[in-house]
């Protein structure tokens, strides 16, 4: 009887956990929103002799209070290119943002003119990222009505010392473009 008591409490007090994790994630996910419509992009990233691409379908969502747009390659899925931007609001036509290194810890105000940008694939086979520094560079916007277009050439992103090896684990330079549309 006791192994049975003992058994019950051990999953009451898992599903409790579970029920708590679950309302978590509703919670970040209902204060998630679509922010435009799909678009595309392609971008090319640059490591030593390598060189990677994304090319596929990009969107743009709102979550806590800032836009991230996201370009997934059509071929593998789990390669990114990801832009996020310090505020909610879409780029007006000519803005320019300086490309920073991403600090989610930092407390106070973050500049609405900085950006930041990552380039991963992590999967069970592969797993690479560079993402932005505070020397990479700046990026500008054309905007036209609700058509939103952005091109860059050699903004320079570093390794992540985590997942990068070998010839991957050093500077690598991104380059391209994408568009999407307001909704």
């Amino acid at each position: 009887m006791k192994k049975i008591l003992f058994f019950l409490l051990i999953a009451q007090f898992t599903s409790c956990k579970e029920d708590s994790v679950t309302a978590q994630v509703d919670a970040i996910a209902g204060g998630m929103s679509q922010s435009a419509k799909e678009g595309n992009g392609t971008i090319q990233l640059v490591c030593g002799t390598q060189t990677l691409s994304v090319e596929g379908n990009c969107g743009g969502l709102t979550t806590m209070g800032e836009l991230v747009v996201t370009i997934q390659d059509k071929i593998v899925p789990s390669r990114v290119f990801t832009l996020s931007f310090n505020t909610d609001q879409f780029p007006t036509n000519g803005d320019v943002f300086a490309v920073k290194k991403s600090n989610y810890t930092a407390e106070g105000k973050k500049s609405k003119k900085e950006v930041y940008i990552g380039f991963s694939e992590i999967s069970t086979s592969n797993q690479m990222d560079w993402s932005s520094d505070d020397t990479s560079g700046f990026i500008k916007f054309e905007v036209n009505d609700d058509a939103i277009k952005c091109v860059f050439k050699d903004l320079e992103l570093k390794p992540s010392e985590v997942y990068n090896r070998g010839e991957l684990n050093q500077n690598a330079v991104v380059s391209g473009s994408f568009h999407l549309y307001r909704n």
